[in-house]
């Protein structure tokens, strides 16, 4: 209250910050995450699905998904960025979030008037990848300025909120893109996002990071203590804060084990969209649908059961049960395989692994924060986050190779010995033990 009056004798506005609001924090990055997750829907969902109708293989569908979601393992690059510079006048991620959002914006709108058919898959990878890479800054801006911002004991909720947020933005961009590519209006599709994201950047950017920071460039204010302190202005603490993390056996264990903890989207991103269409005789759309509701019924179980789950089993427990549903759902798909007799199974096991999947994603991106530096958060929990998806965006590109080689009940297997793999690296490292996994157990109530 104090910093608001503060900022009213300095002459701005007394519309609160996002560090002064829990609503606006929590508004702010529930559309931040949305907006990650129509780009994310429309690589991982609309347009494989539109591919694999258009007849493309799983070789093309994985390519194309693997390229499309590479820029999200270079994180860590854009994560240095940021930490090292900024506009501080307006915060340490504000900044950086709005021009990823305009650049996200321009590109939706250059997909639009480029309108590349489904078979032109480089054109469409080469936007798709574009995309991603606008996303990522956002992404990471965005992880950034909620480590920075959000208190410890909001974070298992608010993580919870991130990712159903992104999971609904998938689900919803996957649903509306499916239903128009099924006429192949991939330039619609583009204007219909493009106008939807510069509308909702235009409402993000009335959200101060701190009281008394600018709201735009040419408008009033000044960098806030927090900034200033925080806000490096050499390499040598961002590099040199990294490397000690990274001197430490539990924390390169951890990030093995996430990065084999995304197995289960990886298979789903480039195996799905073939097995559903080119198999069991889906259409395009019928496979984004069923995605999209997947996704949306994810988003709700991310959003309401991820602390209540933290509370009654414990992180560490958590982690583990989660773990163990995806190699065990794996494995029933792909011993049955050879017996479907329609799309029963098919339907059931992938549901599991979507909410399975993104439990066990929030799980871990809870132990991820807490192991962070706010000095230097963006660069650490970019790189706790490059390992998934670089292991996703490779494991996506491999999949289809193993289907060509071996079919699609091997790729089920693989998926689960990747599965128990990464839970026994996140086990050796020691994720949700000791107090640590107490104060969690705290913190979810």
């Amino acid at each position: 209250m104090s910093e608001t009056k503060s900022a009213l004798r300095r002459g701005y506005p007394a519309v609160p910050a996002m560090s002064e609001s829990i609503y606006l924090r929590c508004i702010a990055i529930i559309l931040l995450y949305f907006m990650q997750g129509i780009v994310v829907g429309l690589s991982t969902i609309a347009i494989p699905a539109w591919l694999a109708a258009r007849g493309a293989s799983p070789i093309e569908i994985g390519g194309f998904v693997g390229t499309a979601l590479l820029p999200w393992s270079l994180k860590l690059f854009n994560g240095l960025l940021m930490d090292r510079f900024t506009y501080r006048p307006m915060g340490r991620r504000r900044s950086w979030i709005l021009v990823a959002q305009m650049l996200m914006m321009a590109t939706l709108f250059g997909l639009a008037i480029a309108a590349p058919s489904a078979s032109q898959i480089i054109v469409l990878t080469a936007f798709c990848f574009t995309l991603n890479l606008c996303a990522t800054f956002n992404d990471v801006a965005v992880d950034g300025m909620t480590v920075d911002l959000v208190p410890e004991e909001e974070r298992t909720t608010v993580n919870g909120f991130m990712f159903a947020s992104q999971t609904l933005g998938i689900s919803a961009a996957g649903f509306i893109a499916g239903q128009l590519l099924v006429d192949d209006q991939i330039s619609i599709t583009a204007f219909l996002f493009g106008a939807f994201v510069g509308i909702a950047s235009l409402f993000i950017s009335l959200f101060r990071e701190r009281p008394g920071e600018r709201l735009f460039p040419w408008t009033g204010g000044q960098p806030s203590p927090e900034c200033t302190e925080r806000q490096h202005a050499a390499w040598l603490p961002i590099l040199g804060g990294i490397f000690r993390s990274l001197l430490s056996l539990p924390t390169l264990l951890f990030l093995a084990g996430t990065g084999l903890s995304s197995a289960t989207f990886a298979f789903m991103d480039s195996v799905a969209p073939t097995l559903s269409v080119q198999q069991l005789g889906w259409g395009s759309d019928d496979y984004s649908s069923f995605a999209s509701i997947v996704g949306l019924i994810a988003a709700i179980a991310g959003a309401t059961m991820t602390t209540f789950l933290v509370r009654w089993a414990g992180l560490r427990n958590s982690m583990t049960m989660l773990f163990l549903v995806l190699a065990l759902a794996a494995t029933i798909a792909g011993a049955t395989y050879e017996m479907w007799q329609g799309s029963t199974v098919f339907m059931a096991i992938y549901a599991i692994q979507y909410v399975a999947a993104l439990l066990l994603t929030i799980v871990l991106i809870v132990w991820a924060m807490r192991l962070c530096d706010p000095t230097i958060a963006a660069s650490l929990f970019a790189l706790f986050m490059a390992a998934p998806n670089l292991a996703r965006s490779l494991l996506s590109g491999g999949s289809g190779w193993v289907v060509e080689g071996s079919g699609y009940a091997a790729a089920y297997y693989a998926v689960a010995a990747l599965s128990l793999a990464g839970l026994a690296l996140c086990l050796f490292a020691g994720v949700g033990a000791g107090s640590l996994a107490n104060e969690d157990k705290q913190q979810a109530g």
